[in-house]
């Protein structure tokens, strides 16, 4: 905690009941240690076995969500945490949502001149013969993926048109509709963006195809490198304008392809993103000299900032 700072009373949530809840219990422990030992008071609540008695029974001041997933990303908690009337850390119940579909959002994206890669909707799943002429048209490989769900759960990519029907299977059986996109070869990337400020970019290099589940949390071998602004500038100004055009906040992380003639695809906006110690967030913020409290602090800070904008604003009205 810096100097001018006052410890605060927060409430860090974490867990829930989406597939990623075991990640965000891990994410919600490690930001609530890092604030812990920076001299706040820190309660770590779990909706899904707490349920949110445990806030209206708690004065805190601030709410820092770290719920993962369905139930965490999508607005649903910041809906309910803006009925409680509580600042908390992060997007709004709209942004959240808009950003938590893939497709919503890379339409969004698409039609305000970011590049995204070129997709077809299944809706509901549906894999109808009219979809087959044009998958074939995007060529292969193929990704597909669920359109609301993290960490890369229910993704498959596939090199064999025989696969597609079983891996839009998987997909749909998280719910809703699947996205169905052009692999985009060259370098992962991914850009954290703080409150409208892009943290340094993050090149992913995982020993195995691509970085899925298990290269996220569990693969050692996976490597990191934190790149140089002059390489990622162009990059990171396209992470900034997207978080701008969806309307996000607090600590949110941009995830790109980047074809090997440079050209980025934004894949997605996090507005939860992971803080274990595979993550990628604390891993940006650590090549500019801020610890995991000063990250998640400054985060505590500008919420509080934007919630008394917003009582004036309501005051004035």
């Amino acid at each position: 905690m810096s100097a001018n700072q006052v410890a605060c009373r927060i409430a860090v949530l974490s867990g829930g009941d989406s597939p990623e809840r075991e990640i965000s219990l891990q994410s919600g422990r490690a930001v609530a240690s890092a604030l812990s030992r920076a001299g706040n008071s820190v309660i770590e609540v779990d909706p899904a076995r707490d349920g949110m008695t445990a806030l209206s029974e708690s004065s805190v001041d601030v709410v820092f969500p770290m719920v993962h997933g369905t139930g965490g990303e999508d607005g649903t908690l910041q809906s309910a945490l803006d009925e409680m009337g509580v600042c908390y850390v992060g997007s709004s119940p709209a942004a959240s949502a808009l950003t938590f579909d893939k497709i919503h959002c890379q339409r969004l994206l698409h039609s305000r001149g970011i590049p995204v890669p070129e997709s077809v909707v299944l809706p509901g799943g549906a894999l109808l013969p009219e979809h087959h002429q044009t998958l074939k048209l995007l060529g292969l490989p193929l990704v597909v993926k669920p359109a609301r769900q993290g960490s890369s759960i229910g993704i498959n990519i596939i090199e064999q048109f025989s696969l597609l029907r079983t891996a839009v299977h998987t997909a749909a059986g998280f719910g809703g509709d699947v996205l169905v996109e052009q692999f985009v070869p060259g370098r992962e990337i991914t850009i954290p963006v703080i409150d409208g400020i892009a943290f340094p970019a993050v090149e992913i290099l995982p020993a195995q195809q691509w970085y899925d589940y298990r290269s996220k949390y569990m693969d050692q071998r996976t490597e990191y490198r934190v790149l140089q602004s002059s390489e990622t500038a162009s990059w990171s100004e396209i992470a900034v304008q997207a978080c701008e055009i969806t309307g996000v906040a607090g600590i949110c992380r941009v995830d790109l392809r980047v074809t090997p003639d440079g050209d980025p695809r934004v894949l997605e906006i996090n507005t939860i993103p992971g803080m274990t110690d595979h993550s990628l967030v604390p891993k940006s913020a650590a090549a500019v000299g801020l610890s995991l409290a000063q990250l998640c602090e400054q985060a505590i800070e500008a919420a509080r900032q934007r919630r008394q904008v917003h009582s004036s604003d309501k005051g004035a009205a």
